[in-house]
């Protein structure tokens, strides 16, 4: 099969009010142009520089975004653009934007960690596909292994080496892989495992509307179940995971965060030792009640796969039925109680097995037709990523 040339469009838009994230973000460009991207980079709030316009989001494959952490989140700057986006937004257009972020503040443990996270919280409102860091890249214990995106602790001044490099690595990493979600071509097969916690009814039902919703795309699928099954369900193994493309996970809310067996088996898994770099991730559940912790429950679920390298595929707004079904951004619920009919909330749950399968096909297909990009340019020869996204 002849080769494709990576080429995608890469905007990079960042608020910077010491030099940090201008630092970062400018690396950030550099190493997404050596990989073959063409780059806007955009400066929020800086008189004399482009600031970012609904023009560019729209002519961008991949959008790299660099705020400082306010209080553990965005800077107001950065909140007030993604704001002014509602118009594309409910256009669909933002959607399958592939996203990430870079963040910085001035003490080791200032809210990095949930300034990234909370700016992919907008982002799956989006229907972005979000890209996790890249734990394989070189001198990642050196950059603080931050899985969700590239932080510094820093008061302006010059960045560590090891910092800029990770900057440039994103940047070259988001182009590679917003060609493939733009241009892959579908693999034959893209191979699905969804992973149900337990055998209850409602999450089952989902379970198996997730599951057809992939199989409708040419998918080969693998339904499996976390507790030993009660009934035609396989348990799931690591083996399983392995063999996936992408992943949905189902689970029921109970407190909020990943529930315990959930938890158990994802650090199994990960207790192996597997590369998991690029596999793509959705997640659905069951609650009691309509705000009784499901939507923090899969945003949990989402944070753990961002350690796994993963490619975060939330539903988004991206077709009506996710409204339909009560409008949940980050995966679909089914409620026991004062929630929308059980119909309404399986096409969702079909909805969102066939996006998962789709871009999942797109960026596994792609790998096979895609040249390698080139190291970029800061990164030196000997510490030169060992394998990337085709990995």
């Amino acid at each position: 099969m002849k080769e494709q040339l990576v080429t995608a469009n890469v905007l990079v838009i960042h608020h910077s009010r010491k030099g940090t994230l201008h630092a970062l973000a400018t690396a950030a460009a550099e190493g997404a142009r050596a990989a073959g991207a063409t780059v806007r980079l955009r400066r929020i709030d800086a008189p004399g520089e482009p600031p970012p316009t609904k023009d560019d989001l729209l002519w961008a494959d991949g959008i790299v975004w660099g705020s400082p952490t306010f209080y553990g989140n965005v800077s107001a700057p950065v909140k007030q653009f993604i704001d002014s986006t509602s118009d594309l937004w409910r256009a669909r257009l933002l959607a399958d934007k592939v996203v990430t972020g870079m963040t910085s503040s001035t003490s080791l443990n200032g809210g990095q960690e949930a300034t990234l996270l909370g700016l992919y919280r907008s982002m799956y409102h989006w229907g972005a596909a979000v890209m996790s860091a890249d734990s394989t890249m070189p001198l990642w214990a050196e950059t603080g292994a931050n899985p969700y995106g590239v932080s510094v602790c820093a008061n302006g001044g010059d960045l560590p080496s090891a910092v800029r490099d990770a900057a440039a690595h994103t940047g070259a990493r988001i182009t590679r892989l917003a060609h493939l979600v733009r241009t892959g071509e579908p693999a034959p097969s893209a191979k699905i495992v969804v992973i149900c916690q337990d055998g209850r009814p409602a999450l089952r039902a989902l379970a198996a509307a997730v599951a057809s919703g992939a199989r409708e795309t040419g998918a080969a699928v693998r339904l499996r179940q976390i507790t030993p099954a009660t009934t035609d369900v396989p348990v799931v193994t690591p083996a399983d995971v392995s063999w996936a493309d992408g992943l949905a996970w189902g689970m029921p809310a109970t407190t909020g965060s990943l529930p315990a067996m959930t938890a158990g088996f994802v650090e199994t898994v990960q207790d192996t030792g597997a590369d998991f770099l690029g596999r793509t991730v959705t997640a659905f559940g069951t609650t009691s009640n309509a705000h009784a912790g499901g939507e923090s429950t899969l945003l949990a679920a989402y944070t753990a796969m961002h350690a796994w390298d993963c490619l975060i595929v939330a539903p988004g707004y991206t077709d009506p039925v996710v409204t339909a079904a009560g409008g949940n951004p980050y995966g679909t619920l089914s409620h026991d109680r004062n929630g929308p009919p059980l119909r309404t909330v399986l096409a969702a749950a079909r909805h969102q097995g066939r996006r998962l399968a789709l871009l999942t096909s797109r960026v596994r297909g792609g790998m096979l037709t895609v040249t390698s990009p080139r190291v970029p340019a800061r990164v030196p020869a000997e510490h030169a990523p060992s394998r990337d996204f085709s990995s």
